[in-house]
């Protein structure tokens, strides 16, 4: 079982998306509330400038198509990826993907595969860096379990304001697409590991952090997450 839902048709999406459609997914759910613009073509290689104004996920769709993957496989679904929106969105799947470009997107998609007892990936890039986290919930920690809540909205870059190398996001994307056909396949081995990679180390391009699960984490801990849900 291969059906895959990722979060984001930008830099992260786009090569996810084709990585996952060469492999042979049995189905690829796209969520992208944006349209394509000028200024993302240095980093989200999928698009043209003949695209520019369209929903991203219609244009991937359109390009996944281009290059054989079957258009009954793919469901666009240009919308916002929120709390109340989410049980739809990664039903059926067998992997949730997370290819976003901010903070709160990676929390909800977290939260959300905890709760639906799906695994995930979380996949970040910044500048010449990134991050990528592989959790499955029941067995691992997951993101909230290494980073516990999104950072204030004025202590958080994007790559909108603080920029991405092309060629960064590229790597993250093909170690996010990996994790996600092995977790996809019944491997677990990668998961509950932060990797970090930084592209101007000399040494090293990347290290790995294990993590477990965090007593008191709101995604795993299910009896504060009921404590919390109550008190809303």
């Amino acid at each position: 079982m291969s059906r895959f839902t990722i979060i984001g048709a930008g830099g992260l999406g786009g090569p996810i998306a084709y990585a996952l459609a060469a492999a042979g997914a049995d189905s690829l759910t796209l969520v992208d509330d944006d349209a394509v613009d000028l200024s993302n073509l240095q980093r989200q290689v999928q698009f043209t400038t003949a695209d520019i104004g369209r929903p991203k996920v219609e244009a991937l769709a359109d390009e996944l198509v281009r290059r054989g993957y079957p258009r009954e496989r793919i469901r666009p679904v240009a919308t916002r990826f929120r709390p109340a929106n989410a049980p739809g969105l990664i039903r059926n799947a067998a992997v949730v993907i997370d290819g976003s470009d901010n903070f709160p997107t990676k929390f909800a998609i977290n939260d959300a595969a905890v709760a639906a007892g799906i695994p995930f990936v979380i996949g970040g890039v910044l500048r010449y860096s990134g991050q990528v986290l592989a959790g499955v919930p029941g067995e691992t920690g997951c993101y909230r379990c290494v980073f516990e809540a999104p950072p204030p909205d004025d202590d958080s870059d994007n790559c909108s304001f603080a920029g991405v190398l092309g060629a960064s996001v590229a790597v993250i994307a093909g170690h996010v697409a990996r994790l996600a056909l092995a977790l996809a396949a019944g491997d677990i081995s990668a998961a509950g590991e932060l990797i970090v990679f930084d592209d101007l180390a000399a040494s090293a391009l990347a290290r790995r952090v294990n993590f477990r699960r965090r007593p008191g984490c709101l995604a795993c801990d299910s009896r504060v997450r009921a404590a919390a849900v109550e008190a809303l």
